[in-house]
């Protein structure tokens, strides 16, 4: 398993059938776990927006996947 956002190593990755990760997959695992909390995420999104390097993949899952941190997306 590897845990990566960089697409071109995502598709490395199926090139030789290794299982892979957003990054994102891996902190709701660990918030399943009981090992980060809901302000710890909080805090790891907003130093990525910060640095303006919120992938993609991220800014989806925020509103899907860490709803219940974040509420669901608004349309605008």
């Amino acid at each position: 398993m590897v845990v990566t956002d960089d697409i071109g190593m995502h598709t490395l990755a199926e090139e030789f059938n290794i299982g892979i990760w957003h990054g994102y997959e891996l902190l709701n695992k660990l918030r399943s776990a009981k090992l980060v909390d809901g302000s710890l995420i909080r805090k790891i999104y907003a130093a990525l927006e910060v640095n303006g390097d919120l992938p993609k993949a991220w800014r989806e899952a925020k509103h899907s996947t860490f709803f219940k941190i974040f509420g669901h997306k608004k349309n605008l």
